[in-house]
Formats: C-alpha cells, structure tokens, sequence
C-alpha cells in the first residue's frame, strides 16, 4: 500500500473511532438525563410545606430539616459524586395549593422524587400526581394510611400511622390511668375520620364505645362549642389526632371551662411550640408518636447538629427539623445503595434493603423489605410536664 494511502486508511480509521465514541458517550448522557431530576453532578428533590397556613411553626422546621440533610450530605461529598439540591414550595396547609406546588415541582423543577410532605390532607392530594408521573414520593410527615396503602413501589411511608399511634394512647389510658368514658374530637376530613375509625376500634378491644364525638374544620382555633359538648358528656378522656395550634387550642379552652379532663393528642402536637402556644394550659396534655423531639436527652452528638442548625439559621433549633433530617438521610442511604446509575426502580430497590435505619435523633429503627414499605408501627407516649415534654410509655401501638 503506498504511504499517502496507508494514512488516509489510518485517519479514516481514526475518526470511525473517534465518532463511534462519541457516539457511546452521547448515548450515555442521554441515557443519565432521561432520568428526571438526575445529570452528571446533581439529584433535585422536591418538597411542600405549610409556610403560611395553620401549620406553619412546623412547616418551618421540616424546610430546615431537609435543607440541613441536603448541605451535611454535600459535604461529604454528594452520593455517587452528584449534589442534593432541594426545592421547596408552600402548601398552605390546603390540598389545592399543594397540588399545585406539585404540578410546578414535577413539570418545571423536574424533581427526581418528592420527599417529606407536611400535612395528611396536602400529601394525600399531591401523592396520585407524583406516582402517575412515576416519580418517588418518600416519606411524608402524615400519619394516615394512604401513605403506605395501598403498595405502590415507589412511595415509602415515614410516620407512624394513626392507628398504632390511637392504639398506643387507649392502652395507656386504659391500663395506666384507668379511663373508661372516652370522647373525640376529630378533623371534619378524610384524615378526621381515618383517626375516629382508629378510635372505634381500638375501644371494642376495650368492650367500649365513644360516650361523646364532635368535630372541627381544618384550620379551625375555637373550640368553646366542642368542649362544652363533650364536658357535658361526662367524659374522662377526650381524644385529638390534632396538631399543634388544635391540641394547644383545645387544653386552652378545656381551662376556660374549668374542666381538668386528660387529653391524648397526636404525633403532630408533640412539638414544643404546642407548649408555647398553650402555655401553662398545656401542662399535662399527651401526645403519641414515634420521635422524641424535645424530650430526647441532649448527647455530645446531638448538639454538635444542634449547633450546625444554629449557624446555618440563626435560631435554635425546632422540633421537626428531626423528621425531614432523617427523611434526607433515609434518602441518601437508599440512592447509595442504589448505586451511580440512580433511577426511580434503583432508588426503590436500595430503599429496600434499608435495615434498623438510626440517626443521632431517636426514634423507632426504620426498615423496608421487598414489598413492604410500611413505616414504624411502634409509638411512644409523652406528656407535658412542668413546661417540657417527657416520655411516658414506649407502649406499642397494636
């Protein structure tokens, strides 16, 4: 072959090379961005949180928390090289608003997945969009059962449900505090009613049934009516699955009336802006749920975080950073597991393999199986107690 054209055979050989490699690799990007919310250096999740609505002295603190999460993982170097980035949207406390903080969230910010939700009403509207569209929906601050039910292989429940939490409470009034005429104040929605339901159950296993039930709008502060009703119900024990602003407004009216009735609230109580709000009128009031928030014994580890939030926040750190923290963690560990091709199956099937999952904050050990995304099933019990929650029973809740 002479020279000039053993060259040219060369070249051409080279640049089929060449553009055979680009090729590869442009296949390759475009396989990584086919995966939405996923490029080269960054994960985007997405989120909702009551910022302007009845829930907002929580809504806060779950924004923080996931903020928090995202920057500690950053720091250490992302998860498989790429970046967390977050982005949270208001949901007002209101269904509708929370929808379309996730048609936003989902069609602009193209999230890879949704994560830690606030509010049983707003994750419930907002979880059919997310799946439909096949992205992860992880870990929502909401106790009811359509967080886990039925399965779907991409959302994974964090809170404990109502039913174990309602459980967890009768046994403890029952057994420790010998209460036998129970009465229920509920919210006037699907959750209100998955809570009464909870209720009415767990009172046959007693041979009991409700003496008194009354219920509240969403968003709804006085409470005069419905502890009157129930007062003159003779009650002993008023059941409220409520959050904070309810179970502070609630205590503050059963005061007014000068009626001492023990009072068993939710997890979403089980903050200390309830003490703040209700103030000495709280004193007494239980709360079942799975997170120790402010009754946790501060440790060396803890403050360390504690004081992270501080510098990144300029306050002290809230009850509720805790739940969206570990819901960041809880995501890192399964897209970690899922290794560097991250996917919505990947990312469910590291989930899976997630076992007695812990942080520096307690709560009940976090597992999921192939089939099984349920959340914890335990709760604990606290009560206020000279203007600070302490924990009563680790009861649990079936």
């Amino acid at each position: 072959m002479h020279v000039s054209s053993l060259f040219k055979h060369i070249f051409l050989k080279l640049g089929w090379l060449v553009a055979t490699g680009a090729t590869v690799l442009a296949a390759g990007t475009a396989h990584a961005q086919a995966v939405q919310g996923v490029t080269d250096s960054e994960i985007v999740l997405g989120s909702h949180q009551d910022l302007s609505g009845p829930l907002a002295s929580l809504g806060a603190p779950f924004r923080d928390g996931l903020i928090l999460g995202a920057e500690e993982i950053n720091a250490a170097g992302g998860i498989h090289g790429r970046k967390v980035r977050v982005v949270v949207e208001d949901n007002g406390y209101d269904p509708k608003k929370a929808v379309l903080a996730t048609q936003k969230l989902l069609t602009q910010d193209k999230v890879f997945a949704m994560i830690g939700t606030l509010g049983t009403a707003t994750s419930t509207a907002s979880m059919p969009l997310t799946l439909d569209r096949g992205v992860p929906f992880l870990f929502p601050g909401a106790a009811s059962e359509s967080t886990y039910q039925p399965h779907h292989p991409l959302k994974f429940a964090l809170t404990t449900p109502y039913g174990p939490q309602v459980g967890a409470a009768i046994k403890h009034a029952y057994e420790k505090l010998g209460k036998r005429r129970y009465g229920i104040l509920y919210q006037d929605d699907e959750s209100g009613q998955s809570v009464l339901r909870a209720v009415e159950e767990h009172l046959k296993v007693h041979g009991l049934s409700l003496v008194e039930r009354t219920s509240y709008k969403r968003g709804e502060i006085d409470f005069s009516t419905q502890i009157a009703r129930l007062k003159a119900a003779n009650v002993d024990v008023v059941m409220l699955m409520g959050n904070t602003r309810e179970a502070a407004s609630a205590k503050t009216e059963t005061k007014k009336q000068s009626w001492p009735v023990d009072m068993m609230a939710g997890s979403g109580a089980s903050s200390a802006a309830t003490i703040k709000l209700g103030g000495e009128a709280v004193e007494g009031l239980y709360v079942t749920g799975q997170w120790m928030n402010s009754a946790q014994e501060v440790t060396p580890a803890l403050q360390a975080i504690r004081d992270r939030y501080k510098a990144r926040f300029g306050q002290d750190m809230q009850d509720g950073v805790n739940q969206t923290y570990v819901s960041m963690m809880l995501f890192a560990e399964g897209a970690r597991n899922a290794g560097r091709n991250l996917t919505p199956q990947t990312l469910q099937q590291g989930l899976e393999r997630v076992k007695n999952f812990k942080t520096v904050f307690e709560t009940v050990p976090i597992s999921y199986a192939p089939g099984n995304h349920l959340p914890p099933m335990e709760a604990l019990i606290m009560q206020v107690r000279g203007g600070k929650w302490v924990l009563v029973s680790s009861a649990a809740g079936n």
